[in-house]
């Protein structure tokens, strides 16, 4: 007999509970690269013209991506579907990459983790398109949901490498590291306003509220 706590699974993942934008998942190959095509071009359209510009124009979209009407509402309700999309795959992507960017550290110093947190966030700012949408707050309701999610995912995979660091951090909750990252995400937005590499006092302000968070819950 299998006993409950071995046959126990990890919890899916938030990208596989969730959906982003699309109507319905492409089957052929065709509809899977128009589908490709047309995210792409919104993703350009929004470094260059800006969100709004994006969304207050139904035709803007279907005239830069050469996609029919029928083509275009068969997968996307709106242009704001697509950039629900756009965004859903932004951060899909980005959990994966998180996820290997806390594999790889040392993993001798706990506060290695929180450079691990501090540069990705930095980096992944630096991107035009995370500007429009993340930094100047053009998410989509539904953005939003998904973009919770994605912080309370991320603030259990946090916590799991704190854990690595026992006994230190006995105390430490998902609730604490998904505080920490709601915190930081405003400081890193804070940062990246006016300065579209991020304002390196903000920043290094950042690292040391972090840090400053963590050691407070470290039982020292």
């Amino acid at each position: 007999m299998v006993s409950r706590s071995t046959s126990r699974t990890a919890p899916a993942a938030w990208h596989e509970r969730l959906d982003g934008g699309l109507r319905k998942q492409p089957v052929q190959e065709r509809s899977r690269a128009m589908v490709e095509h047309v995210l792409t071009t919104a993703a350009e359209l929004v470094e260059n013209v800006g969100y709004e510009a994006v969304v207050g124009s139904p035709t803007l979209l279907l005239e830069k991506s050469g996609v029919s009407r029928g083509s275009f509402y068969a997968f996307f309700e709106t242009p704001e579907s697509v950039l629900d999309e756009l965004c859903y795959r932004q951060m899909r992507d980005a959990t994966a990459s998180f996820q290997q960017a806390l594999d790889d550290r040392r993993g001798k110093r706990w506060t290695e983790i929180v450079d691990v947190v501090i540069d990705y966030y930095t980096q992944e700012h630096r991107t035009p398109l995370i500007r429009e949408l993340w930094v100047r707050q053009n998410l989509t309701d539904r953005v939003r949901i998904l973009d919770e999610a994605c912080i309370e995912d991320w603030a259990g995979r946090i916590l799991g490498q704190f854990q690595r660091h026992a006994p230190l951090f006995g105390e430490l909750t998902q609730l604490h590291c998904s505080v920490a990252l709601h915190a930081l995400e405003r400081l890193v937005q804070f940062a990246f306003t006016d300065d579209e590499d991020g304002d390196a006092v903000i920043l290094d302000q950042a690292h040391f509220m972090l840090t400053r968070f963590f050691a407070g819950h470290s039982g020292r």
